[in-house]
């Protein structure tokens, strides 16, 4: 049976310690979904991720998270006001947090969306065949 289509959209101030709220509110979606705990990590993960990135490059009072449940996986925006001229960022870091968030998740990219820095990809469990 699949889950039911949803939009679940998160705002917190731009400040580390509130990742963990949207750490919390990917959990609480990947419970519909039916995942394992490795695959569930594997989420809360990536939302860390994408946050840690956001979050390096300073700049904005909110740091967002939208969710789209999609079949059997999720597709995930997180972003932050403030477009700054090196969006999407070159540098070291940049391409150790594609790697990561690429491992754990499809269609990884980088954007601008209007005054917004943000991350789009999806999330797919990955089940083992029997």
């Amino acid at each position: 049976m699949a889950p039911p289509a949803g939009r679940i959209l998160a705002s917190v101030p731009a400040r580390t310690e509130y990742v963990t709220v949207l750490r919390s509110v990917a959990a609480s979606v990947a419970a519909r979904l039916d995942l394992s705990y490795d695959e569930l990590e594997d989420l809360r993960l990536l939302v860390d991720e994408a946050c840690a990135r956001l979050l390096a490059d300073g700049g904005g009072r909110t740091l967002t998270l939208e969710l789209r449940l999609e079949g059997t996986g999720v597709a995930i925006e997180a972003g932050t006001e403030g477009a700054p001229s090196g969006w999407p960022p070159r540098d070291p870091a940049h391409a150790l947090s594609t790697r990561i968030l690429s491992a754990l998740a499809e269609d990884v990219r980088f954007e601008v969306a209007g005054d917004r820095r943000v991350i789009r990809m999806r999330f797919r469990p990955r089940r083992v065949a029997s």
